[in-house]
């Protein structure tokens, strides 16, 4: 159990990049689009995945109602980090200082 950070904490970083590239190419609404996409997508899949390493015991389909409350927060505590940790390090694209004007030209 001690490799979730190392081993499910990393997926985080490819949906950063693509926030980024579509902040690039299509300004803040891409950015914000592809944001909520991404934590959607990163929610879903951590709590799909993690549940089965956290909640070991459990079997079927429901597996959620059947572990014990401490094990579920940490699972939902886990999955929900992680939108707010790429926004935290990706919020300077939208937010950052506005570009220099050079002859009048934004760079």
């Amino acid at each position: 159990s001690s490799g979730i950070n190392a081993e499910y904490g990393g997926y985080k970083y490819v949906h950063m990049i693509l926030c980024v590239i579509m902040a690039i190419f299509l300004g803040s609404m891409g950015y914000y689009i592809a944001f909520i996409y991404s934590s959607a997508a990163i929610v879903y899949f951590l709590i799909c995945t993690l549940r089965y390493i956290i909640l070991p015991e459990a079997s079927g389909a429901d597996r959620i109602a059947h572990g014990s409350k401490r094990r579920n927060n940490l699972l939902l505590l886990i999955a929900f980090i992680q939108p707010l940790l790429m926004f935290w390090l990706t919020y300077h694209v939208t937010y950052g200082p506005e570009p220099e004007v050079i002859k009048g030209k934004k760079l």
